[in-house]
């Protein structure tokens, strides 16, 4: 391998600046949900997607929502 190849001119990992993890960090939230969930001191750095959850659930934010249908299929009857 010389200098030029791909793997040498690539970015080097982003490591969470929470947990210093490297993994899991390329994901995306709304700028108001990040705002919401992130510390203040966290919000212009990079967070992986586990310090993300756990500080969503800290703050008792809905990330995700179960939507059940009603009718049809043979739910919820």
């Amino acid at each position: 391998m010389k200098l030029g190849d791909p793997l040498l001119t690539s970015r080097p990992p982003r490591a969470c600046k929470v947990c210093g993890s490297p993994d899991k960090t390329d994901f995306q939230v709304p700028n108001d949900v990040w705002k919401t969930v992130v510390p203040t001191e966290f919000q212009n750095k990079v967070v992986c997607v586990e310090c993300f959850g756990k500080f969503a659930c800290e703050k008792q934010v809905d990330l995700f929502r179960v939507y059940k249908e009603t009718s049809g299929f043979g739910l919820n009857k």
